[in-house]
């Protein structure tokens, strides 16, 4: 799903001039989750990326299910990385922006049984988001988060 989405992304990273660092493990990562609703907290991650990355992005999935999406981030602090899956809040001033995208994502994620944060720690935000081995819904199917790299 993560190459999925990227590749769906492909075009908005390079127009942002954005080539993402993508480090996935030797064996795909199998869940039971909602398909549909994974592809959107990593479509809703990936396009907060685009809007306000410092032009960068680095993207690791880790055998134990835990995804981590990071960038350059030099005017974000620590507080406001706290506060970014709060409904409607948003870093930027910006009218293009509803400051629903990552609320929705932890809405989602929460709803499968994982868990997201956001820290910002030297000026670069890491949002990771977790869903442990028996994380499932009773709506969901298999969801792949990577295919074999």
């Amino acid at each position: 799903m993560i190459e999925d989405e990227l590749a769906d992304f492909y075009g908005a990273l390079t127009k942002a001039g954005i080539e993402p660092c993508v480090t996935l493990p030797p064996r795909a990562v199998v869940r039971s989750l909602d398909s549909g609703a994974v592809r959107r907290v990593i479509g809703n991650i990936l396009d907060n990326a685009v809007k306000y990355s410092g032009g960068d992005l680095s993207v690791t999935l880790t055998e134990d299910g835990e995804m981590m999406f990071s960038n350059s981030a030099p005017l974000l602090s620590a507080v406001e990385a706290g506060r970014l899956f709060d409904r409607f809040y948003t870093v930027s001033t910006s009218r293009t922006s509803t400051g629903l995208g990552l609320s929705v994502a932890r809405s989602l994620v929460c709803r499968m049984g994982g868990s997201v944060s956001a820290d910002c720690e030297g000026g670069r935000l890491t949002v990771t988001v977790k869903f442990p081995a028996e994380a499932s819904e009773k709506s969901g199917g298999a969801g792949r988060f990577a295919g074999n790299a």
